[in-house]
């Protein structure tokens, strides 16, 4: 396989919502993504395969346990775009769904829970090759909202993720507008995201789509009574289990660190894994991770 050169990677990842683990999508040189496992109990770092395909992060969604990634394939070129679901860390698909491009971020879905998965689609039917299984109920995603700049309403799919996930929009106009230049931003409107750490601190999240550098721009803070302190350079965070920060930053992996007495310095990130030079590398998917699990 070619190697690409090493250039900063960019990185997202999704949290479990019961196990302390997450995926991590490694993303560069362009489209080049690879998947890995994080174990946040341990910090260790399970790597797995790689794809070279258009995967909008944003369209991704974890199952509660963590067994399953629902993840998009954008082949707008070849109308052909597919919503597939997986055993992480590898790409290979279990249930496939096709259909055509994925503008105003169609595509993908989300787990409601363990067996029912809401498809951000037009139809549940998969592929023939690649059956629904039997103890799997599938819908069509529906949300009350609707697509608007002006209300800040870009991924509708992306908000109601994180809304199950615990975060909530918070009504803080005076925020915003100390952190954003909103007239420069105009008709986007930026969303500012609480999602408690402990009943005295929280993890701040403010979002919006930069229409100029076409590109989706996140900042976040730690919120204490009435401060809120900027995490300079981090690109995504979220909390684990524990109640740290975890986060990423110009292509590395950091948790805030614990000291011996069990207290989290929440801005104190330590730096746990550097994915700069990693390079794009071929890897089986094992006959386990090609079917699904009997129970679900």
């Amino acid at each position: 396989m070619k190697q690409p050169n090493t250039t900063t990677a960019r990185i997202f990842f999704l949290k479990s919502r019961i196990t302390n683990s997450a995926i991590v999508f490694r993303r560069g040189p362009t489209d080049w993504i690879q998947m890995s496992l994080w174990n946040l109990d341990n910090d260790t770092l399970e790597p797995g395969q790689w794809i070279n395909k258009k995967v909008p992060m944003r369209n991704c969604d974890l199952s509660p346990s963590g067994n399953y990634l629902m993840y998009a394939v954008d082949n707008f070129e070849n109308g052909n775009s597919r919503t597939v679901i997986c055993k992480p860390p590898f790409w290979t698909g279990l249930t496939v769904w096709e259909h055509g491009d994925l503008l105003f971020d169609t595509g993908g879905g989300v787990f409601a829970d363990e067996k029912t998965v809401l498809l951000n689609l037009k139809s549940t039917q998969a592929l023939e090759h690649y059956p629904v299984p039997s103890h799997l109920n599938v819908a069509l995603f529906q949300t009350q909202k609707e697509y608007s700049l002006p209300k800040g309403h870009v991924n509708l799919l992306h908000e109601y993720r994180q809304e199950i996930n615990g975060w909530t929009e918070q009504n803080d106009p005076a925020f915003l507008q100390q952190e954003t230049d909103l007239e420069s931003l105009a008709p986007i409107v930026p969303k500012l995201w609480k999602k408690p750490i402990t009943h005295s601190a929280a993890l701040y999240w403010i979002s919006f789509y930069d229409s100029k550098q076409r590109k989706n721009i996140d900042w976040f803070y730690l919120g204490r009574k009435e401060s809120k302190i900027k995490l300079h350079d981090v690109s995504w965070a979220d909390i684990d289990n524990n109640n740290r920060i975890i986060a990423t930053k110009e292509g590395k992996l950091y948790a805030s660190k614990r000291a011996t007495d069990g207290s989290v310095a929440y801005t104190n990130l330590e730096m746990l894994h550097d994915l700069n030079a990693l390079q794009p590398v071929s890897i089986p998917t094992p006959l386990n991770m090609q079917t699904w699990d009997d129970n679900g």
